[in-house]
């Protein structure tokens, strides 16, 4: 597998109580020093227990833990702690490098996969590619903007009917519906529930009672959480394909 992926090796302050404080740094400084090493399993266990034990939130973190990770031959966590990182930094360089590190484990890893199946990538559906690039909160504006002209626009026209007026609220009755959808697919897809599969050759199954396995899902692959029922999440695959999958098996950034 190519090794694509760069540490950013900050450290950093962490945010905890003054018993453990002054140690958090260090496990972090050994945890950089076992991977400009080459001690990848050692990087990696350091900054999990970083995250997992003390909680530590810091993107910076959950950065080195994707790299570590991805070295150590553990593309699920990799691919997690990405996502993870990205999503707590939101905006800015780490997230960027987040983002550029996840595109890169996702090459690596579809490199030799055609013949599963599977590819390695973002999930995406038909309101991910139609919708998804929509700023929900943005489309929500405009849709309530239309929404004001429109019935505006309606009431005017009752009160003194003429053809302008009645183009106007048929072009605002359409941009409406146009927004409304928009609306909808942009706060759909930002509600979405990512997974990523942390254990290799997962079973997928039908049902929580199925015994048999409709596929197994390689380490590593992005998918859809649609549902939850104890200890099982209901997943949706990006070819469409549903099932169900054990809980433990899925990590959700």
């Amino acid at each position: 597998m190519a090794r694509m992926i760069a540490l950013v090796a900050l450290l950093v302050a962490f945010p905890v109580s003054a018993a453990v404080g002054q140690t958090l740094p260090e496990r972090y400084s050994e945890g950089v020093t076992a991977f400009n090493a080459g001690d990848y399993d050692l990087a990696a266990n350091t900054f999990q227990e970083l995250v997992s034990k003390f909680g530590v939130k810091e993107p910076e973190v959950w950065l080195n833990l994707g790299a570590a990770s991805f070295e150590a031959d553990r593309p699920g966590i990799a691919v997690y702690a990405f996502h993870k990182a990205a999503k707590l930094a939101k905006n800015g360089p780490i997230a960027d490098t987040a983002n550029g590190n996840l595109a890169r484990v996702r090459t690596a890893m579809n490199e030799g996969q055609a013949e599963t199946g599977f590819v390695f990538g973002a999930y995406f559906d038909a309101w991910t590619v139609l919708l998804g690039w929509i700023n929900p909160k943005v489309a929500l504006v405009v849709f309530l903007g239309f929404w004001s002209l429109f019935f505006v626009g309606l009431g005017l026209w009752r009160y003194s009917p003429s053809k302008r007026k009645g183009l106007a609220v048929v072009i605002f009755g359409a941009a409406l519906i146009v927004a409304g959808l928009a609306a909808y697919g942009g706060h759909r897809v930002a509600n979405y529930r990512l997974g990523v599969v942390i254990s290799d050759f997962t079973p997928l199954r039908d049902d929580i009672s199925s015994t048999k396995a409709l596929a197994r899902l390689p380490e590593g692959l992005e998918l859809r959480v649609t549902d939850t029922k104890g200890a099982w999440l209901e997943v949706r695959l990006p070819s469409g394909q549903h099932g169900w999958v054990e809980q433990d098996r899925i990590a959700i950034p």
